[in-house]
């Protein structure tokens, strides 16, 4: 019977990514422009809301066989290009109802099963638990082996018997998604179901009625138009110039607010201009090459008038591939583990010695609104970006995880503890690899992600001790990133053999930084070398420019000095500490004559 694995530590992949872009500018509209946007935006609220209500009535038939003639509808009451665009964004809605609701499914199983396997276990207190452990400690202590892991129900008879409720609970959910799967029925809310509950509960939510419709306008009326390759300016019904004028094709219907008419063709013309600063110039090669590009016009709750462009540009950034990478010998990879509040960062090079350690970059996302919380996201991935610049890294190193078993049955495991599971489900795992991903392709660097299975307890018992020195103490967190960027290395998170701190041998790869042996070869002996001037250690020499400092990177600083023998124009000696005696060695080319004239690994 092969053993189970449940925490699975290999499976290094590539991270995915995309040449679709999005970008955003503001309209600033005037009086009659902002009429005119609104009678549209109300106008294809109301198409896309009965399009939307035809397509879950419909189910599976109307994505299928019915989208042709839902979108021969909707051309009687716009144009077949507006239809296309209302269509499109009711089936992708249809399918993402669809794919939340599979998903709902899964966690829902999850969740009863955990239960189930707990309600049948006796209940026990805290102290019953506690003598329990005790007699299984001693009854394995005396047969002189590893006490079992022992699986506990619920504390108290009034839990069992609340747990006892919510199972009943959960299994009427299930029976009731499983029945709206079986017949492709789904519940849509445009406008957001959160929102809509607000309506009922205004004082709850601290809103008033009139902000509440506000924001339940903004959410609704948006329309846009999908692109067309070959046409003038990559769009025929939203077309915007390379100079910013933007013309929007009215309905038949609203043929009296044109202000501009082109063969028949009645158009309404802002009096403003859009201008795109953000990736403006690709944005322009794309428009003058005419090339498609989608336009969608965007409310905000406080008034305000967005034009967001989505393309993709037709030359492509080179990322190289992980296998190519791992090729190069002078490779650099930047290692984040990311934690609550903050990331820790580590630089090593091919052979998995960490090259520079960096400080944590903060990173807050708890208690914030969402546009706050991506603002944040944002910062810290350029800070991320900005240090593998500087040191010349080809490939970024994150954790790839997504805690979906927490998001499922982390309030059945963890129901004493739910700090922890704020915690965990708050931390934004996925959005951060993936953001990471389509941000760090413009620079042409690689994201890899890895299992982050044990890398915080091999991390601590294996590389903490080893990479700190008497000055400078490395966090659990930066070891863990260690142990995340030698998997993506392909080498061994462990230290087969657990050497004191700083260990040289014969077969140690020399360098200008302190670096730790190879996982995959033993140290020799079991000795630490440290550096030493006039019977003191050296503090470690600073290595960041007041550029980076000013970007708020804080202090990066290298272990040990490029010049290998020498510090500020003077020799220096090297103390050699072994388990029996302390003996102090002369100079560095004395050390090197010794060390080639001897057969055995001697400490330099």
């Amino acid at each position: 019977m092969s053993r189970r694995i449940l925490h699975p530590v290999h499976g290094t992949a590539q991270a995915p990514f995309f040449q679709a872009m999005r970008i955003r500018t503001r309209i600033p509209v005037t009086e009659h422009d902002r009429m005119v946007l609104e009678i549209l935006g109300r106008y294809f609220d109301h198409l896309q809301g009965k399009d939307l209500a035809r397509c879950c009535v419909d189910g599976r038939n109307s994505i299928k066989d019915g989208w042709a003639e839902r979108k021969r509808v909707l051309t009687e009451d716009c144009s077949s290009r507006w239809a296309g665009y209302i269509t499109k964004k009711s089936n992708d809605s249809w399918n993402t109802a669809r794919r939340n609701q599979r998903r709902h499914l899964s966690d829902l199983e999850s969740a009863i099963s955990t239960i189930e396997k707990k309600l049948v276990l006796p209940v026990h207190s805290q102290s019953e638990r506690e003598a329990i452990r005790k007699k299984e400690a001693e009854n394995a202590k005396a047969e002189s082996k590893k006490p079992r892991k022992l699986i506990f129900g619920y504390r108290t008879k009034h839990e069992h018997a609340m747990k006892r409720q919510r199972l009943d609970h959960l299994k009427s959910e299930r029976d009731s998604l499983k029945k709206n799967l079986d017949n492709s029925v789904v519940h849509i809310t445009r406008g957001g179901k959160q929102l809509l509950k607000n309506r009922l509960h205004l004082d709850e939510a601290g809103s008033e009625e009139f902000n509440w419709c506000a924001k339940w306008r903004a959410k609704r009326f948006t329309f846009g138009a999908n692109g067309e390759k070959g046409v003038i300016y990559g769009n025929q019904t939203i077309r915007v110039s390379p100079d910013g004028t933007v013309d929007i094709d009215l309905p038949e219907k609203f043929s009296r607010l044109a202000n501009s008419t082109t063969r028949g063709t009645t158009r309404y013309r802002l009096d403003t201009k859009a201008i795109f600063s953000y990736r403006g110039k690709e944005w322009l090669s794309q428009v003058n090459a005419n090339r498609a590009v989608a336009y969608e016009v965007v409310f905000a709750a406080k008034g305000r008038i967005y034009l967001d462009a989505s393309f993709t540009p037709e030359s492509s950034e080179c990322v190289p591939d992980l296998n190519k990478l791992l090729k190069d010998l002078k490779l650099r990879v930047l290692s984040v583990d990311l934690n609550h509040g903050f990331l820790a960062p580590v630089v090593l090079d091919r052979s998995g010695n960490m090259i520079s350690r960096l400080n944590h970059i903060p990173f807050i996302t708890e208690d914030l609104s969402a546009s706050r919380r991506d603002g944040h996201l944002r910062q810290a991935i350029t800070d991320v970006l900005n240090i593998a610049k500087y040191y010349e890294c080809s490939m970024i190193v994150v954790e790839n995880l997504g805690f979906d078993e927490m998001r499922s049955i982390g309030r059945e495991k963890q129901a004493s503890s739910p700090w922890f599971r704020r915690t965990v489900c708050g931390m934004p795992t996925a959005k951060f690899r993936d953001r990471l991903a389509s941000m760090a392709i413009r620079h042409g660097i690689a994201v890899v992600g890895v299992p982050a299975a044990y890398s915080s307890i091999w991390g601590k018992e294996y590389w903490q001790d080893a990479l700190s020195s008497k000055t400078h103490k490395i966090s659990g967190h930066t070891a863990a990133a260690v142990v995340l960027g030698r998997r993506a290395l392909g080498q061994r998170a462990r230290r087969k053999t657990q050497a004191s701190p700083g260990v040289i041998t014969s077969e140690r790869r020399t360098s200008g930084f302190y670096s730790i042996e190879e996982a995959e070869k033993s140290a020799g002996v079991v000795s630490y070398h440290v550096w030493s001037v006039n019977g003191k250690e050296p503090k470690c020499e600073e290595t960041l420019n007041d550029t980076l400092r000013r970007e708020g990177f804080g202090q990066i600083v290298r272990v040990r000095p490029k010049a290998p023998g020498t510090i500020s124009g003077r020799s220096r000696s090297a103390k050699t500490v072994r388990a029996d005696q302390v003996s102090l060695k002369d100079t560095y080319e004395e050390r090197l004559t010794k060390a080639s004239s001897k057969p055995t690994t001697v400490c330099l």
